[in-house]
């Protein structure tokens, strides 16, 4: 035996077999003990032939274990299904979409090691590219999109801050929420037995209860750059942007679960400022160079319509639609602008549908933001 701590990596599935085998290779190669380690694989249904696929890997690696959990609505379900059977002194987090890095157990577990009251870790996710032509892929890597890298102000690795307003921007998943996305995190044994061993079973936004929970019961939350995870991301304009959906949809749940009755507007300048307002209805609201944009557009058309002056409003508009896409000068290749102008717009407006939604199926007064 290695002496090192046995650890359980979890990964819930549904119709991954376009990237199942390059997330199976990378577990396989991870600079570990394998007597040390288990990989499980709760599948939520797979049509296509990734439950083939892992079983052909299991018969060479016995540290394959697949669950099947009959009629799961949600990744925290699969994932529940595979923490009653997780042996580990700690638990790691990764999905069927993902590469982790070969030092990938290593860097978590030396934060674990240092402090006793660290209950969760979370590392860095960045870009896989599958197919070097793909736009979406492309898009994705420029932008950075799922990084960890400037969450709560953060950059380099330390202690996320506790919860401790409770204000909706804290507890809804977005910049200044303090958690981890389940693609690369990890949880020991004693943090996630303290909060019952389970996911919440609502069908979205699990990651965030599950990190807010484990900080309310005295657990800290370390950020741990090092420990890195390469995500394979949609390929399709559709796909991604139903991804973006249903963070927006999931968005206002925690704040109706977490929070006071608190509304807060957020502007989306010098940073982020908000601004907290007592009221009878939990809520954000964000106002940033997206909703001005819209706002003074709008604006403009109506009273070019109606004869009236429209000099300042059409300055404005145009002012805030080149704040807006002023990110995309910097994407590459610059050749495609326009390509990057109409992902970011789409996706933007994808986040924006989602948090329409969830306001309306949550209960919760929530504008989404603005990228």
């Amino acid at each position: 035996m290695s002496g090192k701590p046995f650890v359980s990596i979890i990964n819930p599935i549904r119709n991954v077999e376009r990237t199942i085998e390059k997330c199976l290779q990378s577990l396989i190669e991870l600079d570990y003990p394998r007597e040390s380690l288990e990989f499980i694989f709760a599948d939520g249904g797979s049509t296509d032939s990734t439950l083939r696929i892992l079983e052909d890997w299991k018969k060479i690696y016995p540290q394959v274990v697949i669950v099947s959990v009959p009629n799961c609505k949600s990744p925290g379900q699969a994932r529940n299904a595979a923490l009653k059977i997780a042996r580990g002194d700690y638990i790691l987090f990764t999905d069927g979409d993902c590469i982790v890095r070969k030092d990938w157990v290593d860097k978590i577990l030396e934060v674990f090691l240092k402090d006793k009251k660290i209950g969760m870790v979370g590392g860095e996710i960045f870009t896989h590219r599958t197919d070097k032509n793909n736009n979406v892929e492309a898009y994705c890597e420029e932008t950075g999109f799922l990084s960890v890298s400037g969450r709560c102000r953060m950059k380099a690795a330390g202690y996320y801050p506790n919860i401790e307003k409770w204000l909706p921007h804290e507890v809804n998943g977005n910049i200044d929420s303090p958690f981890f996305a389940t693609a690369n995190a990890a949880v020991s044994k004693v943090a996630a037995d303290a909060i019952g061993r389970e996911f919440w079973h609502e069908i979205t936004n699990e990651d965030v209860d599950f990190s807010i929970r484990i900080n309310k019961k005295g657990y800290r939350l370390f950020y741990q750059p090092s420990a890195i995870v390469d995500h394979m991301h949609r390929v399709s304009l559709k796909d991604y942007c139903n991804q973006l959906f249903g963070y927006g949809f999931g968005h206002p749940l925690p704040v109706r679960e977490h929070t006071k009755k608190v509304f807060e507007i957020c502007l989306q300048y010098f940073g982020y400022i908000y601004i907290p307002i007592p009221f009878f209805v939990r809520g954000v609201l964000y106002i940033g160079n997206f909703h001005l944009m819209h706002i003074f557009g709008v604006l403009f058309l109506v009273q070019l319509i109606l004869g009236l002056p429209a000099n300042i409003s059409g300055l404005l508009f145009l002012f805030f639609t080149f704040l807006y896409f002023k990110p995309v000068f910097k994407l590459n290749p610059k050749t495609k602008f326009l390509t990057w102008a109409k992902i970011r717009y789409i996706s933007n407006w994808a986040l924006m549908r989602g948090g329409f939604k969830g306001m309306k199926t949550w209960g919760v007064f929530y504008i989404e933001s603005s990228w």
